[in-house]
């Protein structure tokens, strides 16, 4: 009882990456229940569909990465930082390879979407190598001039020139979404807070994945109707029991992962305090001693 008082985030993160990892046993797919007419397939599994097998994996790895933080096995440290962000970006990269998906046709909102991704990644590496003796007017219009300039550089000219108005495999998008979350994360003070920062971010991809797959379902529940011969409207398919399992995982594991991070940074807090008051007093006692 005592390990799970201690350990109740982790216990609620491995709930909900649980309850989306089960999810693909229950149907994500199915006909209305009133549909009077024999088609097949009927309904889908979601082991039988690519979205439940992307969902199974991520829901793993989230698991994975949530137990050795939880337990302190990863100290934080920067070169672990790195490991980690390494890891979980091959991972995230790997995925939409595996799953052969189709090449996306980025519009604007998904290139300014990472341009200023890039430029609040820019600000958090100029923050860090700024000296703190600057002045605070003079590092704020640093920072401020940092992420116009970088923002407007990567919308305008680089991702517009790589991704805008073509087909570009969504493995690539991935990669650049993930190297950029991966310098932000790891370039913001404290370093030991990284990892967890992006175990939420990967709880969310996860999660953003079960919230927005309930087209893609239906569409391909018709088009195996199709492919047998005898399909029915789309308006008559549903989403079902095993995307809402999902739905309730994701919240749970945010709502955890969350908590974890949080008791970290307290943890992290409470230290930097400890040492404050400790290097206080011993500057008071050595005060002291020189005064006698």
């Amino acid at each position: 009882m005592g390990f799970y008082k201690r350990n109740r985030s982790l216990f609620l993160t491995l709930l909900g990456t649980g309850l989306m990892a089960a999810s693909v046993c229950w149907e994500y797919a199915r006909m209305k229940p009133t549909y009077r007419y024999i088609v097949e397939p009927w309904s889908l599994r979601g082991y039988e569909t690519t979205q439940g097998w992307v969902i199974l994996a991520g829901s793993l790895a989230l698991m994975a990465l949530a137990i050795p933080l939880s337990l302190r096995l990863l100290k934080g440290t920067l070169i672990e930082s790195i490991v980690v962000a390494g890891a979980v970006t091959a991972f995230a990269t790997a995925v939409p390879v595996l799953a052969d998906a189709p090449d996306q046709d980025l519009g604007g909102v998904a290139v300014w979407g990472l341009a200023v991704l890039l430029g609040l990644a820019a600000l958090a590496v100029v923050g860090r190598l700024l000296p703190a003796s600057m002045p605070g007017w003079s590092r704020r219009l640093s920072l401020l001039g940092t992420f116009a300039g970088v923002t407007v550089l990567a919308g305008l000219v680089v991702y517009d020139l790589l991704l805008g108005n073509r087909h570009v495999p969504l493995w690539v998008v991935v990669l650049l979404l993930m190297l950029t979350l991966d310098i932000l994360v790891v370039a913001r003070p404290p370093v030991e807070l990284a990892s967890y920062r992006l175990l939420l971010i990967g709880v969310t991809l996860v999660w953003l994945v079960t919230l927005v797959c309930a087209g893609a379902l239906r569409s391909t529940l018709m088009r195996l109707q199709v492919e047998t011969g005898n399909a029915a409207d789309y308006r008559d398919m549903q989403i079902t029991s095993g995307v809402l399992i999902a739905w309730a995982g994701g919240l749970l594991a945010f709502a955890g992962s969350v908590a974890l991070w949080a008791r970290r940074r307290d943890e992290l807090e409470e230290h930097s305090r400890a040492g404050q008051q400790l290097a206080v007093a011993t500057l008071s006692a050595t005060e002291l001693e020189e005064a006698v």
